[in-house]
């Protein structure tokens, strides 16, 4: 069971120091939050009372705006410009700066704390910027990120962290610091971590797996990146005996080199292996592509980074066309996907948002083994079935161009 949001309003009308002193409005927050939020209001019956606002934790300022927002946001990853964000537990203090007390001064003041709840999530978890070759400024990329209507965007600019010390201020968009490792022998983006290797350059093949051991140890999450890409440095020729979470099998406009890249996923689940499937737009401004096409629909449990990435490592995830496209998600009681059920386990898909001539694909190591075409008027189907095999995963294509793609249930 999720835990319930916990609302404090308050009226203060004492101010015991007079002008130019303080008011600390305590509360506290448990490991369980995710998101805090004040607003206030001193109305115009005041008198011309000026009352600024800012807020601490444990004892110390985690940001400030004066009299300019009458509604902050304070979260791990994100906040109102203004405000700090990183972790949330512990005592804080809502801080009103008594500027001015006019005749029935009176301020107004609710606290809402957001506990951690499972969503879905929509991103784009490969883009670049002007700190490489993107061609765009991050704060353009991320503007380009929220107008796709995506929840988060990672910045994975070539061999460079510099995009990662920009500061975000857009509270609305969670972005997700990375970095493209691109190697003569191939790219994997190493995301959640500011700096991932000391030193990026790879002389052997060799090196390749020991930068990716390096960020691992740092603590980033490693997806390798189109791994048929048609260029010498671009295709991936490290082997899959290293340590990482996932592979990109949707780059940018599908492309026959997408189409290996699932063919090559296929192989591998097929072999019993367990490798969550990704996409990325990889924009570029000169490649012309849109943020979001295609993107990751996870089900994450928070709204943090750390809650995306761990929904990605786990397969959680729906490579989908585009933001607000054909979607798939699990049925109550139905694992979620990237799980492993019991051999022969019933599952309940609901597919949305399909179109006349779309066909819905289950897909296990026997290939496809189901197809239903949508008829006109149709816009929502659910398959339902067991896991009789090693896997069952499902697709949706119209004509020769996919729809989406989602992890499997594996049998345990």
């Amino acid at each position: 069971m999720e835990s319930q949001e916990h609302h404090f309003s308050h009226t203060v009308t004492d101010f015991p120091g007079g002008e130019k002193s303080f008011v600390e409005i305590p509360f506290h927050v448990g490991p369980e939050i995710e998101r805090i939020e004040v607003s206030y209001l001193f109305p115009a019956g005041s008198g011309g009372s000026v009352i600024d606002l800012g807020i601490a934790h444990e004892g110390r300022m985690r940001g400030w705006t004066g009299s300019e927002y009458g509604h902050i946001t304070i979260a791990a990853d994100r906040a109102t410009p203004g405000y700090h964000p990183g972790p949330l537990a512990g005592r804080w203090d809502v801080v009103l700066g008594i500027v001015k007390i006019g005749p029935d001064c009176r301020v107004d003041v609710t606290i809402r704390l957001i506990p951690r709840s499972t969503r879905w999530l929509t991103g784009d978890i490969h883009s670049h910027t002007e700190h490489s070759d993107g061609g765009v400024p991050v704060g353009d990329a991320i503007h380009r990120a929220r107008t796709a209507r995506l929840d988060f965007v990672a910045l994975t600019d070539h061999n460079t962290t510099a995009q990662n010390r920009v500061r975000p201020d857009d509270p609305g968009m969670l972005v997700i610091p990375g970095m493209e490792l691109t190697s003569y022998w191939g790219h994997t983006n190493f995301l959640g971590v500011a700096d991932p290797v000391e030193d990026w350059r790879c002389r052997r093949p060799e090196d390749v797996a020991e930068r990716m051991a390096e960020a691992r140890a740092n603590g980033a999450t490693i997806v390798i990146n189109h791994p048929f890409q048609r260029s010498a440095g671009g295709k991936w020729q490290c082997g899959l005996d290293l340590d990482f979470d996932a592979i990109e099998i949707w780059n940018g406009p599908w492309s026959p080199l997408n189409a290996d890249a699932l063919r090559f996923w296929q192989e591998l689940l097929t072999a019993g292996r367990i490798v969550p499937a990704t996409g990325g737009s990889d924009f570029h401004l000169k490649n012309r592509r849109r943020h979001g096409r295609p993107s990751n629909r996870l089900l994450a449990c928070g709204e943090a980074v750390a809650d995306v990435l761990e929904a990605i490592r786990a397969g959680r995830n729906v490579v989908c066309f585009g933001p607000e496209t054909t979607t798939a998600e699990p049925l109550d009681r139905t694992a979620a996907f990237g799980e492993r059920v019991p051999a022969g386990a019933p599952y309940a898909v609901r597919f949305s948002g399909l179109a006349a001539g779309d066909e819905v694909r289950v897909v296990t190591e026997k290939g496809t083994v189901d197809a239903t075409r949508v008829e006109p008027g149709q816009t929502e189907i659910i398959k339902e079935g067991r896991v009789d095999g090693r896997f069952a995963r499902f697709e949706v294509w119209h004509g020769e161009e996919p729809r989406l793609f989602t992890n499997p249930f594996y049998a345990a």
